[in-house]
This record gives structure tokens, sequence and C-alpha cells, in this order.
């Protein structure tokens, strides 16, 4: 009997990754390389379903056996990228996708795949130049522009943005990340808005899709802006409902793993000797707390290098839970379970491995992580001398910021009022529990104390680091650094405090989650 042919494989392959059996697209895949060798569909996807299924080594060797004969294929060039990535060699992903860059000509697609891979690596300098080629060869595609968007936005040319995004628009003029990144850059007036673009856009989009979702939230800071919040609230509560539906996420999970957690820390040993000299920042919340405005007052600090959101102490955490293992855990459960026998040592070793290429050359350096506040006792132990600022604000200010940022399934509790309520309970409760048996070991700064006292908040949080005040820190919205959080908009402008009192135009639809949130303990008033 015939093998399948190598399009029949690669179908295979494609169709069980997209279905998530990992283990069966690898099989697959091996079964493509032993009868077609010269096919290059099984040794890339083999990578692939490798790679997401945190195989990393071997992912890797599958790529660089392919390479070894065929050094200028920019597809596997990119994977072997990736997984360097994955694995912490940084420096070698950035030359394996410079390399891959270089071999792929003016092919959009490819520059396409590239340039997102440069995104993901904070490396947007290098990306914004894989764009201007991709571009050049495609200036009808208006996805692309949109990216170069999004990449300007981060760094804060915002002109540059727009420009793009309105090109984009004069191509397709119902694109959806246009219009929302237009809305998105600067407040809407009566005079200058693009609702009824939006508006036309969102009837003619298929009612569940991608595009109808980005347009329900472009839709409520638009109506936000114009002072319509009742048009606002129910294009917030659909969009919401949208993205809601996208995954699965179970809230009585993360409670349990939280009480888990404070079930494994009834007490904190004191630290451990210090062995590495390392004094690391960790700004620690939830999302739109206030914390990319903190991470930016202190990145203005001469001795203070702002590394940003870097996965390094979950990586770490991990890699110290699978020592002396026959194998990791096997769920969230079990490694909260197992957070509070983790060697320090382990953990400091991992970090700055993980972390090294990004830490800047400063005394200091910031980790923004925001999940980092389920390892507070394993920060301290593994860095005695590290800080950990801890960012508070109004809960329902909290709750209602969150609730109307589209993060895209990376904080799934954000996007029910329920959910939302009963996750921000669980963190409260942790946090409380840190403060108890940490007792002065994390900083708690209230987002409001920033808006209406910035030199003595700032004062007080650099004596806390043990920092010397120095006035550029007051001028946070000149720091030139890169910020790709919800934020980016925000914290290049100087202080203003109408945030702090928005979430009151919907107090009315907010109060099922302020009832829940004081019955839980937490005062809203």
């Amino acid at each position: 009997m015939s093998s399948p042919s190598p399009a029949a494989f690669e179908s295979e392959i494609g169709a069980r990754l997209c279905a998530g059996d990992l283990s069966a697209a690898a099989a697959a895949a091996a079964a493509c390389r032993r009868a077609w060798p010269d096919v290059p569909a099984g040794w890339l996807l083999g990578s692939i379903a490798a790679l997401m299924g945190g195989q990393r080594e071997s992912a890797l060797a599958l790529a660089e056996e392919w390479l070894r004969n065929r050094p200028t294929d920019s597809q596997c060039l990119l994977q072997k990228a990736e997984c360097l990535l994955a694995l912490g060699q940084r420096e070698q992903a950035l030359e394996a996708a410079e390399a891959a860059a270089r071999v792929t000509g003016e092919v959009p697609a490819a520059l396409d795949a590239i340039g997102m891979f440069l995104v993901q690596a904070a490396e947007y300098s290098a990306a914004l130049a894989v764009y201007d080629r991709a571009i050049a060869a495609a200036p009808a595609d208006a996805s692309l522009r949109d990216k170069r968007a999004v990449i300007y936005r981060y760094l804060g040319h915002f002109d540059l943005a727009a420009a793009d995004f309105q090109a984009a628009l004069a191509v397709s003029p119902a694109d959806p990340e246009a219009l929302k990144g237009l809305a998105e850059l600067r407040r809407q007036t009566s005079a200058c808005n693009h609702i009824a673009a939006m508006e036309a856009a969102l009837s003619a989009a298929p009612p569940q899709s991608q595009q109808a979702t980005t347009l329900h939230f472009a839709l409520a800071k638009s109506y936000e802006d114009l002072g319509e919040y009742c048009a606002s609230w129910h294009h917030l509560r659909e969009g919401n409902r949208l993205e809601r539906a996208r995954f699965h996420y179970d809230p009585a999970l993360d409670r349990s793993i939280i009480e888990r957690i404070v079930a494994g820390f009834p007490q904190v040993e004191p630290p451990a000797i210090d062995i590495t000299g390392e004094s690391p920042i960790f700004i620690v919340g939830l999302p739109r707390s206030g914390t990319t405005l903190a991470e930016r007052i202190i990145g203005r600090h001469s001795q203070v290098h702002a590394a940003g959101e870097l996965p390094a102490l979950s990586e770490a955490v991990f890699a110290a839970a699978q020592q002396g293992a026959s194998s990791g855990p096997g769920s969230w459960l079990e490694l909260a379970s197992a957070l509070p026998r983790l060697d320090g040592e382990i953990i400091a070793r991992e970090y700055l491995a993980r972390a090294r290429t990004r830490r800047g050359d400063r005394p200091r350096f910031i980790d923004k992580q925001l999940p980092n506040f389920f390892y507070c006792p394993l920060i301290l132990r593994a860095f005695p001398r590290a800080r950990i600022v801890h960012l508070t604000r109004h809960p329902l200010a909290t709750c209602y910021a969150i609730y109307k940022a589209r993060f895209q399934g990376t904080f799934p509790f954000a996007y029910d009022l329920e959910e939302l309520g009963e996750f921000y309970l669980g963190y409260r409760r942790l946090m409380a529990h840190w403060h108890q048996v940490l007792p002065g070991r994390i900083l708690d700064v209230a987002y409001e104390d920033i808006v209406s006292a910035l030199e003595p908040t700032t004062r007080r949080l650099l004596e806390y680091l043990g920092l010397p005040f120095e006035a550029p820190c007051l001028e946070f919205h000149r720091n030139p650094a890169p910020s790709t959080t919800a934020s980016a908009v925000q914290v290049r402008q100087a202080l203003y405090d109408s945030s702090l009192d928005q979430w009151r135009h919907y107090a009315e639809q907010l109060g099922p989650l302020a009832a829940r949130l004081a019955s839980g303990g937490v005062p809203v008033d």
C-alpha cells in the first residue's frame, strides 16, 4: 500500500494542529518525514506541533535538521527563531529572524510573519523595517497598514499611526481595526468621529464575528467620548459578550488556585541568603490599575531600566517545579500546590537567564508582568533584595476599566461582570494574605494618589525602592520607551483626572457587581 501524498500528509497534520490534537499531528509529521524526507511539511509542521506541545528542544532539533541542507528556507528559519525565543535564547532567535528577513525576498505574507515575530520579541524598530518592505510590496494591503500603525502607536508616533490607519480605510473603508485604531488614538468629538462608518461596518459584519466584536468596542469608546453613555454601554456589553463566547474559562478554577496558594503559605520564612546581588523591581496588580503609569515614572530614573512585561518569572517557577520531578505539574492546581516547596535559588537562576537580554544595562530593572502577584513569596525567596510595588485603584473604577478594554483573551475573567467580580475578590484575598505574611515587604500605591499628588507619591515610591529622588520621574509622559498596553496613548500625556470617576456614568449597570464586591467584603463607596 503506497504512502499518502505530501499534500495529503500536510492536510492531515494541519487539521490535527487546528483541532489541538498535538500527539496525532506529531505522529503524522513523523510519518511524513519517513515517507517523504525531502518534503518540508513533515519537518516544519512537526516542529510546530512539538513547540505547541512544550517540547522546545525537539522542536528546535527538527527545524535545524531541515535547515542543515536548506539553510535559506525562510519559513523554517522563522520557526527556528520561534523555538529559540521559547528556549530563552533571545540573541540567537533574533539572528534567525534576521536571516529569514534577508532570504525571504519581497513576499508580503512572509514579511508579515517575520514582522509579527519581531513584535512578539519587542523588537519594534526591526519590525517597522520589515513592515516597510511588506507595504512597499503590497501598498493596497490594509492589514499590513494596520499592523504598522499599531507599532507606531507602541512607539508614541501617533500621527504616523493615524496616517496608516487612514491609508487602510482608503483601501478598505469598513476596516474594523483601522476604525478602532483611530478612535483610540484621539478623543472623539461631535465634529470629528467615525461613528457613522463604524455603524455601517457593524451592520454589514457577520453578527458573531471578530469584526463585529472589534466594532462594538470601538463604538463603545466613541460614544463614551461623546457622553452618550447608554449607547456606549450597549456596545460594550455586546462586545464583551461576543469575546467571552470564544473561549472556555472556569472562574471556580481561579478561585481554587488562589485558595490553594493561600493555604500553602500560612507563614513565610525569612528571606534566604542573597546569591545574586540583584534587586529587581516587580510591579504587580490588575490591568488598568495604573501599573503602566507607575512603570513609566520609575523608568525615568537614571538607575532603572523598564524591561516591560516579562514572562520570565512564571517560566522560572515552572522550571523549578520540574526540577527533581519525573514530570512537571500537570495542571495549574498542581502547580499551585507545588509553590511552597520550590527552591528560590533555582527560580533566581532560571529567571535571570530568561530576563538577561531584556534587563538593560542599568543597576536596577522593572518587571511589570501583572500576574506576578501570584508569586510574591517566591519573588522574595529568589531575590531577598527585590521590591514589590502593588498598584491599587477604586474597585469599580478598576473593574470598569478592565471591562471596557479588549485584551483578546489574555485575561479571560475580563468579559463577564459576574466573573470579573469573582476574580477581583480572589485577587484581593490573595494580596491581603501576602500583606499579612510578608509585612512591610509590599508597597501599595493608589492610582488616585499618583493622579492627585504626583510628587509626594513619587517620592514615597522612590524611597521604598531605595532610590534618590530625580525630577525627570515627574515627567513620565516624556518617557520614550515603547508601551504596548491599553494605556499606550494616555501615558504619553500629562496627568489628568477625568478617568477617576468615569465608572460613575455606569453606576446602575455596575450595580450587581458593586453588590457582589460589597458582599465579599470589598467596600465600593
